[in-house]
This record gives C-alpha cells, sequence and structure tokens, in this order.
C-alpha cells in the first residue's frame, strides 16, 4: 500500500501518476460512454419519429449519426486533461488538434444540415430541377467548410481580415468577369427556390409556347408545340411575363354562333338553354354563358363560354372538339344546319334554318 501511494506521488512531466492515472480514467470512460450514449439517443429518437415532428426528429438523427469518432475522442481527451498540468508547447499542439477535430466536425454538422433541407426541397419539387439543386448543394458545401475554415484560423490566433479582404476583392473581379453566368445561376436558384413553373409545365412569354423539358444550371428547355426545342437563358426568362398554363384550375374558351337571320323568335329564345344543357352534359366543363351579342354580317351571333375544370386530364381543345361534334349532332333538333360559305372569319360558327325545297313546277 505504501508502495502505491510512493508510487502515485511520483511525477511524470509536471503531474504525479495519480494524476495522469485519474486522467485516464476519465479519457477511457467517456470514449467508452459517449458511443453508447450516442446509440441510445438515436434509437430514442427512432422511437419517437411517428409520435413528433417528423422533420425536426429526421434533422436531429441526421446530425447525431453524423458524430463522428474523431470529435467523441477530442472531447474525450479535452474533458480528461483538464486537471493536468502540461507543458506550453505540448498544451498548444494539443488545443489544436482538438479545435481541428471540433470544427471538423462543425463542417460536417453544416453539410449534413444543408444536405437534409435540400434534399427535403427535393422531394416537395416530386425530383425536377436537379442540376439546380446540385450546384446549389456545391455552393452551400463551399459555404459551410468556408466558414468553418475562418473560425478555425481566428481561434488559432490568426488575423483573418486581410484575407478576407484580398478574398473579396478577388471574388469581385472574378464576378464582374463572368456576371451573365452569375445571372443566369443566380436565376436558376431562384426558379429551385420560389419554383415558378417546373417541368412538364406549359409556358407562354411573347409569342413562344411550350412545355418545360429540363432546368438546368444557366437555361431551359423548352418544346414548342411545332417540335423544335427553345433554349432560353434562366435570367432572360425570369425576366419575361409568364403564363404559366401548367398551373391553371380552368381554362376557358369562348365560342361564337351564329344563327341565320330566318330564325324563328322562340327558337332564339330556347337557343341559349339548348347549348347549356349541351355543355353540362359533357365531362369536366362549367357553363358559364351563352348570351345573344348582337347582329352579324351573316346572322344572330350568340357568345358561348365555358371551362375545362380538369385541363390536365381533359385538355381544353379536347373538350372544344367534343361540344363541336355535339353541336352537328344536335343541331337537327333544333332544325338548323351549317350555312353553304362556311365559317364566318374569326372562328365563328354560322348555323342557318335549312332552305325549304322549291315547289315542282307544273306542266302547262
Amino acid at each position: 500500500m505504501d508502495a502505491l501511494r510512493a508510487l502515485g506521488g511520483r511525477v511524470f512531466f509536471g503531474n504525479t501518476v495519480g494524476t495522469w492515472a485519474h486522467a485516464l480514467l476519465i479519457f477511457v470512460v467517456l470514449l467508452t460512454v459517449l458511443p453508447f450514449l450516442r446509440l441510445a439517443l438515436s434509437r430514442r429518437l427512432h422511437a419517437l419519429k411517428p409520435h413528433q415532428s417528423a422533420t425536426a426528429i429526421e434533422l436531429a438523427i441526421a446530425l447525431i449519426e453524423r458524430t463522428t469518432r474523431l470529435f467523441i475522442v477530442a472531447v474525450s481527451l479535452y474533458l480528461a486533461l483538464e486537471s493536468v498540468d502540461l507543458p506550453t508547447r505540448i498544451d498548444r499542439i494539443i488545443n489544436i488538434a482538438i479545435k481541428v477535430a471540433f470544427w471538423l466536425q462543425a463542417a460536417l454538422w453544416g453539410m449534413e444540415a444543408t444536405r437534409f433541407a435540400l434534399e427535403r426541397r427535393v422531394r416537395q419539387a416530386g425530383g425536377a430541377q436537379l442540376p439546380t439543386f446540385a450546384i446549389l448543394r456545391f455552393l452551400s458545401v463551399l459555404l459551410v467548410w468556408a466558414l468553418a475554415l475562418l473560425m478555425l484560423l481566428a481561434n488559432l490566433g490568426i488575423n483573418v481580415t486581410a484575407l478576407v479582404t484580398s478574398l473579396g476583392i478577388g471574388g469581385v473581379a472574378f464576378a464582374l468577369a463572368i456576371q451573365n453566368v452569375l445571372g443566369d445561376i443566380l436565376a436558376s436558384l431562384a426558379i429551385a427556390l420560389d419554383k415558378p413553373f417546373q417541368i412538364g409545365d406549359e409556358l407562354r412569354f411573347g409569342d413562344n409556347v411550350g412545355i418545360v423539358e429540363q432546368i438546368g444550371i444557366k437555361s431551359t428547355r423548352l418544346r414548342c408545340i411545332d417540335g423544335d426545342q427553345l433554349v432560353i437563358a434562366n435570367a432572360q426568362l425570369l425576366n419575361a411575363q409568364l403564363h404559366n398554363f401548367g398551373r391553371a384550375q380552368e381554362q376557358r374558351t369562348t365560342l361564337v354562333l351564329t344563327l341565320g337571320f330566318d330564325t324563328p323568335v322562340d327558337t332564339l329564345r330556347a337557343f341559349p338553354a339548348w347549348v347549356q344543357r349541351l355543355i353540362q352534359e359533357m365531362p369536366a366543363t362549367r357553363f358559364e354563358r351563352c348570351t345573344l351579342r348582337g347582329l352579324g354580317g351573316t346572322g344572330f351571333e350568340f357568345e358561348t363560354v365555358f371551362y375545362a375544370t380538369a385541363p390536365k386530364q381533359t385538355p381544353l381543345p379536347l373538350l372544344r372538339q367534343q361540344f363541336m361534334l355535339r353541336l352537328v349532332e344536335h343541331l337537327q333538333d333544333m332544325s338548323l344546319t351549317f350555312a353553304a360559305h362556311g365559317p364566318a372569319p374569326g372562328g365563328i360558327i354560322t348555323a342557318v334554318k335549312p332552305a325549304a325545297a322549291a315547289p315542282e313546277s307544273k306542266g302547262a
């Protein structure tokens, strides 16, 4: 016993053997307990996941599982050496190693949080705009590591002001050199975050109409109605006034139906109700109005308006076609037929009463 006390009182590197043993015990215990604590906390959060806020729980699980063994070793070593007096040079080396491990872990946590947020955004976007999210992830990872490096250098006593200033001047010069490309990249990020349109939407801007096929980092590709592909810069696309037919809940169409001047008044009164009934029998259609708007060059003009209530499932041109075919089929019910001279200009559909048969001439 006296020998143990004598051994414990011996001094090595400025500390007694008992002090070193106490520090070693703390290090071993922490190195054993902390991994089990990480595992237990992860399992507990997995158990709470169905009952609590899924987003917060998933993020916490991702951060815990991203905690590295190196960080656990650094924490254990830092707490174990709190009661130990070390030479200045060795103490500085150990402090530098611990700070490197800490900021390395902070960068990994930042990367994991960024990845979690971006993947959640990708799922909300339905997997579209992947090139844009790839560049966004690259920029966010670059920013996280740059901040972690600057914080590490600042904690090590290095003056980072001059470094940041020089990087800022170089960055401004580089940005001016590629300002057009940066404008398109920032516009791509705006499209990814704000989502004014997505792949599959039909857009109209100016005289161009097309369906979005791909949203890239610098440009967006649309398939025009003529079959050709239109490539337009993202910045130019965002600056234009866009009509997104892909987001339309309803689409409206207007037709002008013209009845001949010899149409009876009773037929003119009954015609709107007949058209309304015809449209209401069609699926995914909402009738708006059918009114006599005035006299045209060929007869009485009825303005007919109806909506496609599910334009993605039943496109408006298909509904127009169905209405026209049903109109042709039922014209005889109203004793009407199309005029012989064809549709009037501007898409006007002209219908007149059939001509009466000429009386047979009697022989002399």
